[in-house]
């Protein structure tokens, strides 16, 4: 392979990744996804709801029960790459009135056609866990 075919190789590569991009459960961030707001419960309550209805269909890649934050994944399929999912408890305390569920999902990879919008499913889940 001459230079100049090597040089064509690594710019090509070089442009597929910065173009195709992917989404991780790294990159679930909260301020972007579904929420909605729950009154007479107590933080122990939609913590357990939300853990169960995620770990039915998805699996937990991190959870952290003190900052209010679970991460999931969906397995990529024979016409998916999969989807990352974030749900966002805030405030993170027990004790409070009111508190914001979060629920982000993102695809894989930026250009996936295909692929499942985890949000409306999970917070529909969470609702009936708690009998909203």
């Amino acid at each position: 392979m001459s230079k100049k075919q090597y040089r064509s190789i690594l710019i090509l590569v070089i442009i597929s990744a910065l173009v195709v991009g992917c989404a991780t459960v790294g990159s679930l961030r909260p301020g972007s996804g579904s929420t909605f707001e729950i009154y007479d419960r107590t933080y122990e309550e939609i913590w357990k709801a939300a853990v169960k209805v995620i770990g039915r269909s998805l699996t937990i890649v991190e959870s952290n029960k003190k900052s209010g934050v679970i991460k999931a994944e969906a397995r990529a399929g024979l016409a998916t790459w999969g989807e990352v999912i974030g749900v966002f408890i805030a405030p993170a305390r027990k004790g409070e009135k009111r508190y914001i569920v979060e629920v982000i999902s993102l695809k894989r990879a930026r250009y996936q056609i295909t692929g499942q919008n985890w949000e409306p499913a999970i917070i529909a889940g969470i609702k009936a866990e708690l009998d909203m």
